[in-house]
């Protein structure tokens, strides 16, 4: 299973323009993977394949290998049992089964399936970009050190509604501490 987020970086907001997806937790996240993988730093387009390997977004030699190389591995058997709108977020029952060396990171990602901004300034000044599985929160909502049934509750990001016309999605994933190896994921449509 492939399942793809797109993080937007607040970096590019000084040019004139705010990314209206961009969030600082997304930068942190896109730091730290840097600091860990990349002797450039941060830079956009970049592309990082279950915590492992990174690159250039548009590297499709390296996207293919890095899927195959990924596609060998075991992963973890994870499952979204229920899911619960409240007037607050979302509580979700999930269960995580496999082979763990060390504890793991829950991570709940909630998305639009897509969305659009007109940019005003800067190198794409005047043009509408189409985004794609964009996040608008990503929460550490647990911890398991091995197989667990848990419920959580993910609140959603302010002016979120699960209502509106644009497609969403929860996305869970299990991560190596310190944004480590992606060891499992599961996806569901809000």
């Amino acid at each position: 299973m492939i399942v793809g987020i797109s993080e937007h970086v607040t970096y590019w907001n000084n040019l004139g323009w705010k990314d209206p997806f961009s969030a600082a937790e997304f930068t942190a996240r896109q730091d730290a993977y840097a600091s860990r993988m990349s002797p450039e730093g941060p830079y956009t387009p970049q592309m990082v394949v279950n915590g492992r390997e990174q690159f250039v977004g548009s590297d499709v030699g390296a996207l293919q290998r890095a899927l195959g190389d990924e596609a060998r591995r075991p992963h973890l058997n994870f499952s979204i049992l229920s899911t619960t709108p409240s007037s607050s977020g979302l509580d979700v029952r999930f269960s995580i089964e496999g082979e763990m060396s060390r504890p793991l990171d829950i991570i709940a990602v909630v998305t639009d399936d897509t969305d659009q901004s007109k940019v005003l300034r800067g190198e794409n000044g005047g043009r509408l970009l189409q985004h794609v599985a964009v996040a608008r929160s990503l929460l550490r909502v647990a911890t398991v050190s091995g197989a667990a049934q848990m419920s959580v509750h993910i609140a959603f990001p302010d002016g979120f509604h699960v209502n509106s016309s644009s497609g969403h999605h929860l996305i869970l994933f299990a991560q190596e501490k310190h944004q480590g190896a992606i060891e499992g994921a599961v996806t569901t449509m809000l």
